[in-house]
């Protein structure tokens, strides 16, 4: 049953890495219209931009565009909506959009999407997923997106009522109401509590990734779903928001399931092969643990490692080659570093005698690696 399924997962993998370049611009534009569809499900009032072909241009559009102009787009396209319902109100959350634009931009441009994706999630009513993935495949710094896009969830939840009661209040009245939006937000006691925990989360899985112990990742996504749900709980208790709590243990729990999935396509690890080696160069000594990958060769890929032995290592058995491919190839083990995190210093522990030889390799293309490598058995 295991075997079967790693062979189902390296076969998903598989094709998934051969249609990359179909699938890349496909994706950007499913991600791109499922934003501008849900803005305009959300706060649509500009029924000129809710017309499918527009939608559909906009996403082909943001295609070819760097995540951080999908953000300004999605923006842009909000604004709209909300400059149709009320002018001034589209003033003061351009304001606000673009304090958190200039933060997006500066700090965190590379995990643009993440803003676009939590109040895709708070909408679906599965937004406990996003600390979870976060932290258990990004660095603490994605906590600013991540937070940019629960402030812009939150400031939509207030300010599209607003707009639609705009419509039927005096002149005289409206100048109140935006001052009651601004106290709404900034008085917003669940928006406090969702950045404080999701924050917590992150943090807590990153420091758990980085103890050296077995079957850390799964255990760093059971620390984020425990710290999760006790921080739910105690920030309620303190804050008196009315926390829904039932919805959100088994939002976590069901948070806490898709994070595994993830971590199983992500990679997926054999601790009970774990290697130490020790070693030197001119400049560290280091101290590794490697733990394999457990990565299931399909049979064609058997096939041709087969012919590839006979070509580049003549005499050779199968098993021999299967092992110096591994160590040419950098891709069957995970390594850790006490001392040293550069990638470009990974190593394999299939045999320690190629140890140096190995990080001298690592600077050249695969093939070169494959041609300039010495041949299986050969002494330094």
């Amino acid at each position: 049953m295991i075997e079967f399924v790693l062979k189902g997962r390296a076969f998903i993998l598989t094709w998934i890495q051969k249609l990359q370049l179909v699938l890349r611009p496909l994706v950007k534009f499913l991600f791109a219209f499922l934003v501008f569809h849900t803005i305009n499900g959300a706060i649509g009032h500009e029924t000129h931009l809710m017309k499918t072909p527009v939608v559909a241009v906009l996403a082909f559009i943001s295609t070819f565009l760097p995540a951080v102009i999908l953000v300004l787009l999605a923006a842009l396209v909000s604004l709209l909506h909300i400059y149709s319902a009320s002018p001034i109100l589209a003033i003061l959350v351009a304001l606000l959009m673009l304090i958190l634009y200039c933060v997006i931009a500066r700090f965190s441009g590379k995990y643009a999407y993440v803003v676009l994706l939590t109040p895709m999630l708070f909408l679906w009513k599965i937004p406990y997923v996003i600390p979870l993935v976060l932290g258990l495949t990004a660095a603490p710094i994605t906590i600013i997106p991540m937070s940019c896009g629960i402030l812009i969830y939150r400031m939509f939840l207030i300010v599209k009522p607003a707009a639609e009661q705009e419509l039927s209040l005096k002149i005289n009245d409206i100048l109140q109401m935006y001052i009651n939006v601004l106290d709404q937000f900034i008085a917003d006691k669940q928006a406090v509590l969702f950045l404080a925990v999701f924050a917590l989360i992150v943090i807590v899985m990153y420091l758990v990734r980085k103890l050296n112990i077995d079957y850390v990742f799964e255990i760093s996504i059971a620390a984020g779903t425990i710290t999760g749900i006790l921080g739910f709980l105690l920030a309620d208790k303190y804050l008196k928001t009315n926390f829904p709590i039932t919805p959100m243990v088994f939002g976590m729990v069901g948070a806490m399931a898709i994070a595994l999935l993830v971590q199983f396509f992500r990679m997926v690890l054999k601790y009970s092969a774990v290697e130490r080696v020790q070693f030197e160069d001119e400049e560290y000594y280091y101290y590794v643990k490697a733990v394999p990958k457990i990565n299931v060769t399909m049979p064609r890929q058997k096939a041709r490692r087969r012919q590839e032995a006979e070509d580049e290592i003549p005499g050779a058995s199968e098993e021999d080659y299967e092992e110096f491919y591994e160590m040419a190839t950098e891709g069957e083990t995970e390594q850790e570093f006490s001392e040293v995190e550069e990638p470009e210093r990974l190593v394999s522990t299939k045999a320690r005698d190629l140890i140096s030889e190995q990080l001298e390799q690592q600077r050249y293309e695969r093939g070169e690696e494959l041609e300039t490598l010495p041949e299986f058995g050969q002494d330094e």
